[in-house]
């Protein structure tokens, strides 16, 4: 590997089509918002999708110096407990938030499998392959049916949470017009992450057809959410490298488009810490009282919030005299 080619084809590279992909990752985490909303707002009031977004993006700036998604993941329910949102309700709005995206991910994995697994050379890449597919398989089995296992084995306290989180999972899928929401704002999710890649790989000259950039996207995805490195650096151009070899790119370039991802997810961070740094993501009028407790706010069907708008004072009116 030629370390200084990586850095030069990184010199070289479209600013243009950076610009664009930033512009795409910014989308993608506006829609992530949009999904929080819904599959928040079913259980509990939701502060709502803008107030989310702040918080994405809180999330997105810890992910650069904590373990990838873990840490991000930890800040939002820390967040959201800052604005009176139930531990409980935080934890599994997130996680099914999660679930969701990596839902559209494994099927896009499963479709693109075949041809992935003609394109590569070696049988011991090929196994990893199917082994990453399998154990994303596994975590969603899991998370949809947890709760359906003897009830002696999630009976401490521990293990009664994922029990919920669970039943939860499957009562969003007994709603098909918030399931479709949900799952078609996960499907242009990962679209726009896809074309991220691709505008990266094209900025250095690497014109991969966007159907190659399908195939090697999810597993790329899933492996660097091992929480074993920071960002997922290390990972991430570890795996793109070797993957992208199969398709005749060159080391060198592959690892230039994996540092412009990296810096990219940097950039797209930056505001979240300044929202952190000024408490901006969690802001109310009323910094004393819980979402939906708030003058002003009422809550209704349970899990929606309407604003109640005080009639204007007639400013002839004089002030009681007490």
């Amino acid at each position: 590997m030629d370390f200084g080619r990586a850095a030069e084809i990184i010199g070289q590279a479209s600013l243009p089509l950076l610009a664009t992909t930033l512009v795409a990752l910014l989308a993608a985490n506006f829609f992530v918002s949009l999904r929080w909303h819904l599959i928040l707002s079913a259980e509990v009031p939701s502060p709502g999708a803008g107030t989310l977004l702040k918080i994405v993006f809180v999330g997105l700036f810890f992910n650069q110096v904590l373990p990838t998604g873990v840490g991000g993941d930890a800040v939002r329910v820390w967040r959201c407990r800052k604005l009176g949102i139930g531990l409980g309700a935080a934890i599994r709005s997130i996680l099914l938030d999660r679930a969701c995206g990596y839902l559209v991910l494994v099927v896009i994995y499963a479709a693109s499998l075949p041809s992935l697994l003609h394109i590569l050379p070696e049988a011991r890449q090929r196994g990893s392959i199917v082994a990453v597919l399998g154990v994303g398989l596994l975590g969603l089995l899991v998370l949809l049916f947890f709760d359906c296992l003897p009830r002696a084995m999630w009976r401490p306290r521990v293990i009664a949470p994922l029990a919920e989180l669970s039943r939860e999972s499957r009562r969003l899928f007994t709603h098909p017009r918030r399931c479709g929401t949900v799952l078609g704002l996960s499907t242009l999710t990962i679209g726009l992450t896809i074309l991220a890649f691709k505008l990266v790989g094209n900025s250095v000259g690497s014109r991969l057809p966007l159907a190659n950039w399908i195939m090697i996207v999810p597993p790329v995805t899933l492996i660097q959410l091992l929480p074993i490195s920071l960002a997922g650096w290390g990972v991430r151009e570890v795996v793109l490298v070797v993957a992208m070899a199969s398709f005749g790119v060159p080391g060198e370039t592959a690892l230039a488009i994996s540092v412009l991802l990296g810096l990219c997810f940097i950039v797209i961070g930056v505001p979240g810490g300044l929202l952190w740094l000024t408490d901006r993501d969690i802001a109310r009028p009323d910094q004393n009282v819980p979402i939906g407790q708030a003058p002003g706010w009422v809550q209704r069907s349970g899990t929606r919030l309407k604003r109640i708008i005080a009639p204007e004072r007639d400013p002839t009116r004089l002030s009681d005299p007490r």
